[in-house]
């Protein structure tokens, strides 16, 4: 076989792989309207025991029990990030999904919402940086600083959860009229 075959097969392969995930990847896409559906039925109370998931009142406890030694409670405080991770990462999927939703809503929406887009365009803004804030204080808290503070995360996902279901009221006012 020629070199310049075998090179140019190689150097396609890459190619054809990244198309392959990237079709995977479209045609995994939740439909907009199912998005729509279970964004307004999202209870945002599960998000309410990452509140004090990591304050320190519990690692406290711990340490004043009979038995208690560093390395529990090294262990006891590295679980409880693994856990508080697992909630951060369901947190910004239901962000995602509500952002979509909102998104598929202000296009297909019968009035110009230049409003509802700044708000959104905020919102997202202000969520990256909390989560990016959220971070950082997980580092500090793996190395024994500090607790984290989720409220403003979940305020951002309630105030989203309104907003759509404001710009819901009217075209469930009006399917109820007809």
């Amino acid at each position: 076989m020629n070199i310049s075959v075998v090179a140019a097969l190689l150097s396609l392969a890459p190619i054809t792989l990244a198309l392959i995930f990237l079709y995977r990847k479209l045609s995994a896409q939740p439909d907009s309207e199912v998005a729509v559906e279970q964004c307004l039925v999202l209870s945002l109370e599960k998000y309410r025991p990452m509140e004090r998931l990591l304050q320190e009142g519990d690692f406290r406890f711990l340490a004043a029990q009979p038995g208690f030694s560093p390395r529990l409670g090294r262990r006891f405080r590295t679980e409880r990030r693994r856990i508080f991770r697992g909630y951060l990462r369901n947190l910004r999927m239901d962000f995602a999904r509500l952002s979509l939703a909102l998104r598929v809503l202000v296009v297909h929406s019968v009035e110009d919402r230049g409003d509802l887009t700044a708000t959104l365009v905020r919102l997202r803004l202000m969520f990256a940086l909390s989560m990016l804030a959220v971070e950082g204080r997980l580092l500090l808290h793996a190395a024994g600083v500090g607790t984290i503070n989720v409220s403003g995360l979940v305020e951002s996902l309630e105030t989203m959860q309104a907003q759509m279901r404001l710009m819901l009221t009217p075209l469930q006012t009006a399917a109820v009229s007809m």
